[in-house]
């Protein structure tokens, strides 16, 4: 005896699958366009990977409004984007991996140990300040190997650590200024910054590189600025305004 299945009565019939829904509307009416880009986006979506993709550097667009770090022989800058986006800190504190050459600025309240006023206070306005830290900043220019001659900047990153937001920079990255010269008119020369050579040949660091780059651990290496610059025996220069 023949045995027939449920769906030939016509009741509880399977549902074709999208693909033979597609061989059958084919078959009987050419896709709309519509309906082909809507194949097409399918066909992207379901292969999709970011095995081979890089994430473009920031330093290869426009970003003169972002948040930054200015780092000269003598001293150190943070631009007023940067320290809008830390709301409230008047206060921070240095943490550098000398391995990974990684700087943390974190937030810390006033008279906290190793405290660095970063910015100028006027009524609710906080403006950028030059903060003059020679030992330490000499001492960046050469773990990085640095010219002295010229000013490095680099592309500030926030990110959070369990509750905390900060700013993450990677020394690796910077982008080098020679010193200002001025034309027979006395106008300021405005020169393009020197990328590193490292970065050469490629658009950034691939997406699994990049999500690495955030991650943050204090107990892997990151030290304070004062334990950079304790063996430091010149005196610190009084802050400039």
């Amino acid at each position: 005896m023949d045995v027939v299945q449920p769906w030939a009565t016509g009741f509880n019939r399977p549902k074709p699958l999208p693909t033979q829904m597609s061989i059958q509307r084919s078959q009987s009416s050419p896709l709309s366009r519509e309906e082909q880009l809507e194949a097409r986006r399918l066909a992207e979506e379901s292969n999709f990977s970011y095995a081979g993709y890089q994430v473009v550097r920031r330093e290869f667009v426009s970003h003169r409004f972002d948040p930054a770090m200015t780092v000269r022989v003598g001293s150190i800058t943070f631009n007023n984007a940067c320290i809008k986006a830390l709301e409230n800190a008047t206060y921070v504190q240095f943490l550098i991996n000398p391995t990974e050459k990684k700087l943390i600025v974190r937030p810390c309240e006033i008279g906290a140990r190793d405290a660095i006023r970063w910015c100028v206070v006027k009524g609710a306005d906080r403006k950028s300040r030059q903060i003059t830290c020679k030992p330490f900043a000499e001492r960046l220019f050469s773990m990085m190997d640095w010219d002295a001659e010229f000013r490095y900047r680099f592309q500030g990153m926030r990110i959070r650590y369990y509750q905390d937001e900060m700013y993450l920079f990677d020394l690796s990255a910077d982008e080098r200024f020679a010193p200002m010269k001025k034309d027979e008119n006395g106008k300021r020369i405005v020169t393009a910054p020197v990328l590193p050579e490292h970065w050469n040949g490629s658009y950034g660091m691939s997406v699994e590189e990049h999500d690495m780059s955030t991650k943050v651990d204090f107990l892997d290496g990151f030290l304070t600025a004062s334990e950079v610059t304790e063996e430091e025996s010149d005196p610190v220069p009084e802050e400039i305004e």
